[in-house]
């Protein structure tokens, strides 16, 4: 889970023998890492500043993050943490709370948050859509190469979407739930955020967390590929 395709090509070039099937698999991952950098971040963060924009906001719409361009929303440092360690992030999206007049500040924080998450499981269901047309007209070795690329960045949508509704500081998770917690129960979070996220990591990297998320990810990839019923 954390050995990005960088890692993985150097182990690769510097093997004794190399496989058909360990070439696949580092391609498969530079691909993913490139989808999540180009496509998924650039969607994700635009999704925030337009719901924002549509709350009454437009912050981010004057900063020039009111696009899919993904160079308006690339953070340097989080996109080779990406290719090395498959753990990266991008340019947090500026939402002001304040100007989001449509609705009360609480709805406001909730909305923003939300909206990144929901347009990735939103692009996850139609990579599974146009992955089934595919798989319907499928003629060749080249078609099936493009259907499974479909469904690896379903998937990819789907994980993102997942680990940033995990309810902790950075995550849009945490402001989701804040909007319905008290204000002492947010501010005890916001005081030991740190502690809190150093012990989520750290049940990342050991794999304890790894069960939950993978049930959550299925659980999804399942309900979204019976939304697509009638391609079968």
């Amino acid at each position: 889970m954390f050995r990005g395709p960088l890692i993985e090509l150097f182990m690769l070039l510097f093997s004794g023998s190399v496989t058909e099937s360990q070439v696949v698999s580092v391609v498969l991952s530079v691909f993913s890492v490139l989808v999540i950098i180009f496509v998924v971040f650039p969607i994700h963060e635009c999704a925030h500043g337009l719901m924002a924009k549509i709350l009454g906001d437009d912050t981010a719409e004057r900063q020039g993050r009111l696009t899919l361009n993904p160079f308006a929303h690339i953070d340097v440092m989080g996109a080779v943490m990406m290719m090395l360690f498959r753990i990266g992030w991008a340019k947090p999206t500026p939402v002001d709370i304040r100007r989001c007049n449509k609705v009360k500040p609480r709805a406001a924080l909730a909305l923003t948050s939300l909206a990144g998450p929901l347009a990735n499981i939103l692009l996850s269901y139609i990579m599974i859509i146009a992955y089934k047309l595919v798989l319907m007209n499928l003629t060749s070795t080249t078609g099936a190469y493009i259907a499974l690329g479909l469904y690896y960045t379903a998937q990819i949508n789907v994980y993102l979407a997942v680990f940033n509704l995990v309810p902790i500081a950075p995550f849009d998770g945490f402001n989701i739930l804040a909007s319905f917690l008290p204000g002492r129960a947010v501010y005890f979070m916001q005081k030991n955020q740190q502690i809190i996220y150093w012990v989520f990591f750290a049940l990342l990297m050991f794999g304890v967390l790894s069960v939950p998320f993978g049930l959550a990810c299925n659980g999804i990839m399942w309900l979204l590929d019976k939304a697509s019923f009638f391609l079968g």
